[in-house]
């Protein structure tokens, strides 16, 4: 009785020490997404290289696919960190926005794979959140609040915030909306006034910082540096516990 052939795994040749992947094998594919990034990169570019059309649609999948995974273990290593040291409480996943906020922390990593500013900045209100200095629930709610805020903002709007908060502390005041947008742009390094404006309307949608005056919209109101009291509270906390896991929370 003739023998059934058995179906060939399609694989794809990746130019690296004559290394060959078989992407539809889960059990080979687990440990290449483990792989450091860097590895993974040239992995992927050297099978472009090679003009592979298969590995062309599925690249950037890959390459995303790592990001996140190294993120969320990154993530739940820090998490596990804090708790075992006493910073996070160690029921927080059984508080009202505990597990809620642990939650949207993964599906902001899974559904993004953010940039770097961004995923300290959203990992250091989620721990802000719950940290055990937490002292009541209004604390808890303005926490929760500034936390949902933060997975929506770009590092661009993040960076604008911060250099609002450096103009703040040096109590620099600006009454033009031109002159704030330059020096704002300046104190970031890009100097683009107009990606500063472009952050602007988000950043006073969500009433981190305050709007313009004037019927030609020219002014603004230097106190604080525009920076509402919300728009304070999230760089502050973000400023406090975004090196948690490396050092003591430092004192604002």
């Amino acid at each position: 009785m003739p023998k059934k052939s058995k179906k060939k795994e399609k694989t794809i040749v990746i130019t690296e020490k004559n290394q060959t992947l078989m992407f539809r094998d889960p059990n080979l594919l687990k440990p290449f997404l483990e792989e450091p990034i860097i590895k993974i990169a040239e992995f992927i570019t050297g099978g472009l290289s090679m003009g592979s059309s298969d590995l062309i649609h599925m690249g950037g999948r890959l390459v995303q696919g790592a990001i996140k995974g190294h993120l969320l273990t990154q993530a739940s290593r820090e998490i596990n960190k804090l708790v075992e040291e006493g910073k996070i409480k160690e029921d927080y996943a059984e508080t009202k926005y505990g597990f809620k906020s642990l939650e949207e922390l993964l599906s902001f990593i899974d559904s993004e794979a953010p940039d770097e500013d961004r995923f300290k900045a959203v990992k250091a209100m989620f721990f802000a959140l719950n940290s055990v200095d937490v002292k009541d629930s209004g604390e808890e709610i303005l926490r929760y609040q500034l936390f949902h805020i933060c997975t929506k903002l770009s590092s661009s709007q993040l960076l604008t915030l911060r250099a609002a908060y450096e103009f703040k502390k040096q109590h620099t005041e600006h009454s033009s909306a031109d002159a704030w947008l330059r020096d704002v742009a300046k104190q970031i390094g890009h100097n683009s006034a107009g990606l500063v404006e472009n952050d602007e309307t988000t950043l006073e949608h969500e009433k981190l910082i305050t709007g313009r005056i004037h019927n030609d919209r020219s002014g603004v109101r230097g106190y604080n540096a525009r920076l509402t009291d919300f728009g304070i509270s999230l760089i502050e906390y973000i400023l406090k516990y975004e090196n948690l896991t490396e050092e003591d929370i430092k004192t604002i």
